[in-house]
């Protein structure tokens, strides 16, 4: 009978998964798909050399017809939108815009798109192929970020082929020339066209990236950032060759250079040296940003602007980014460029597909809601907390929208209401709100579900891929030295959502997690007091993933449910904690289970040369750890229950 039953949960699962990733594909306009269907143009290659040129220049006179040009452009769009055209076509060349302008709130957009909307059968096209737009921002630091190209309020709209530059480099980076281990500092040689300001805020974004000459990230110093910000630096000051001196805050970084253990651990990638690089962060730019729109679609964009990342947020959402680079500009002497993700509070995920961004800044992609923290209620009234960041969903919200509300400590879920009507932060429910006084509401149909990401190349990037709602799939990427992992977290604090329903198949990690105890692939379910396990994070599918030199186990799972991990390839896990840290306790095996119920293991193989992993107590094998457990099968074998 059990069997019986086992079988019937699968092909449900299945076909409820088939169903999730056809009708998130339903949402894609015609043009999307045809565009997701054609072959994708190989990805650019990168080549970073100190030596290299920074990038084009321009005279002052040159400028100025550029921006000259550069005012044209909204007329031009505007005249065709209007008079019913297809598309329309910026010329080839560069354009040049300033810095955004505010209205109370509001930011307009240098370049700001705003009420564009057809019908998904008719898109327009905004064909800037060859077109090179670029924004003059000031190097004040952060906050506040910039802005360059908006869309708002707009849907079905394309924008193709253009390239987003900033005129001014927006952080400070270049050789490395002395190393100071006793005044704690680091003497640097600029990149071409760096200006470096004369004081600093002290701000916590007032941090620097490590890097080889040959530009990789030395990724394991991370480390030093994640949870304890030890990357910091004080000031940056003139050296009497007219270099720069860099004084870090703190000695931890210079202190990791030495130590032998972690250059044992990770070998040159693991420090810097005198001819190596660092780049300094103090500005941040949005350099796309989709607010309240649907099905807009970015084919054949490329970013260069240094810590400008793109973000979709609130509106239908189910926008297609398609052959796109965001990174440095290939072939020039700048390290940092484009930043990561952020997707929120979309009623449809977002289908990235052959992307490629480099070198970010902070999280490499952001998926989630915002949680409604519950003030009041009152018969079938729920009064939310004020917050700003909820706005983007209630302005998209729907009569009939899904609520699910969760205990804001205990996690457990208290139920499931529709909402009916919307006052500023009041809502009207379907039915007595009374049970959820000590919630925070999850708005199921505003967490960017259904989103794709495939066939994409991840590289030199700083922290975490986060995915806090479902169903959602990455499929057939690259993920090569990436400070964080790919992170599935419950998180019950601002941005939430939880995220079930997610599937990770047929990806590459290289050097992906690599610190001390960490993983490529974290999944940790928790409520807001610590609790592990509450509420679960439910069929979650990795399969067909192949791992090299995780720094912890490959897969560290907490309080996941019904799921199933199989035919992964696993190499060298564990090998870099137990290097570098030696005497510390870590867990020994290649995938890590705690508070997990029914999870299927299948076909995964390790690969352990150097023999630094260790049989499990409860498992017997040196693939899979086990702690607070139940119904686990490695290989159709059903273990025994882990206590703690």
């Amino acid at each position: 009978m059990r069997t019986i039953v086992s079988t019937f949960s699968a092909l449900l699962w299945a076909v409820v998964s088939t169903l999730h990733a056809a009708e998130a594909r339903d949402h894609l306009s015609p043009h999307q798909r045809v565009i997701l269907e054609s072959k994708s143009p190989p990805a650019e290659e990168y080549r970073f050399s100190f030596d290299l040129p920074a990038g084009p220049q321009f005279t002052e006179a040159e400028k100025e017809v550029q921006r000259e040009r550069g005012k044209g452009v909204m007329p031009r769009v505007m005249k065709a939108f209007e008079s019913g055209a297809d598309s329309v076509r910026i010329p080839p060349g560069d354009y040049r815009f300033g810095q955004e302008r505010w209205q109370g709130a509001k930011a307009i957009y240098p370049l700001g798109f705003e009420n564009l909307q057809r019908d998904a059968e008719h898109p327009f096209v905004i064909d800037a192929t060859g077109a090179t737009f670029w924004f003059d921002l000031d190097d004040k630091q952060m906050p506040p970020g910039h802005r360059c190209v908006g869309f708002r309020n707009c849907r079905n709209i394309v924008l193709r082929g253009a390239i987003l530059d900033r005129g001014t480099r927006g952080c400070i980076e270049g050789r490395i020339t002395r190393i100071d281990r006793e005044g704690n500092r680091f003497e640097i040689q600029p990149s071409p066209g760096i200006v470096v300001p004369t004081t600093f805020n002290g701000s916590d974004e007032q941090r620097l990236f490590p890097f080889k000459s040959d530009g990789r990230f030395c990724v394991p110093l991370y480390d030093l950032q994640a949870g304890i910000r030890k990357l910091r630096y004080k000031e940056i000051t003139p050296s009497a060759e007219g270099r720069y001196w860099i004084t870090m805050r703190d000695p931890d970084l210079m202190e990791r250079l030495h130590d032998p253990n972690w250059e044992r651990a990770y070998g040159d990638l693991g420090v810097v040296r005198v001819g190596d690089g660092l780049s300094c962060l103090y500005t941040t730019a949005g350099a796309i940003v989709l607010d309240d729109s649907a099905n807009i679609t970015l084919h054949g964009v490329s970013a260069y602007v240094a810590k400008g990342g793109p973000s979709e947020s609130g509106g239908d959402g189910a926008h297609l980014w398609k052959d796109c680079y965001f990174g440095p500009r290939p072939g020039t002497s700048q390290w940092k460029g484009a930043d990561g993700y952020l997707c929120r509070s979309t009623r449809y995920g977002t289908t990235m597909d052959n992307v490629t961004i480099r070198h970010t800044a902070d999280d490499l992609q952001n998926f989630h809601g915002i949680w409604g923290k519950v003030k009041a209620v009152s018969g079938k009234q729920v009064t939310l907390e004020t917050n700003a960041s909820l706005r983007p969903t209630l302005n998209n919200a729907l009569a009939g929208d899904r609520l699910r509300f969760i205990h804001r400590k205990t996690g457990v879920v208290l139920g499931e209401a529709k909402f009916t009507a919307l006052k500023d932060f009041q809502v009207t429910l379907d039915q007595d709100a009374t049970p959820f006084a000590e919630a925070q509401a999850e708005w199921l149909d505003h967490e960017c579900a259904g989103r794709v990401v495939q066939n994409c190349r991840w590289e030199d990037n700083f922290q975490r891929l986060l995915i806090m709602f479902g169903p959602g799939t990455v499929r057939g990427c690259t993920f090569t030295r990436m400070g964080s992992n790919i992170s599935l977290n419950t998180g019950m604090g601002l941005v939430g959502g939880i995220p079930s329903d997610i599937t990770l198949t047929d990806n590459t990690f290289l050097d992906v997690g690599p610190r001390p105890h960490s993983s490529a692939i974290d999944a940790h379910a928790h409520n807001a007091q610590g609790k592990d396990g509450v509420p679960p994070i439910e069929r979650l599918i990795i399969t067909g993933n192949t791992f090299t030199r995780s720094g912890g186990p490959a897969m560290n799972l907490i309080g996941i449910q019904d799921s199933r991990i199989e035919n992964n390839v696993i190499h060298s896990p564990v090998r870099a904690t137990v290097l570098a840290k030696p005497d510390a306790r870590t867990a020994r095996q290649a995938i890590q289970l705690r508070h997990s119920t029914r999870v299927a293991l299948k076909g995964n193989t390790l690969t352990d040369p150097e023999g630094h992993t260790q049989p499990d107590a409860t498992s017997g094998s040196p693939l899979v750890g086990l702690e607070v457990t139940k119904e686990i099968t490695l290989d159709g074998k059903r273990l025994h229950d882990a206590p703690r």
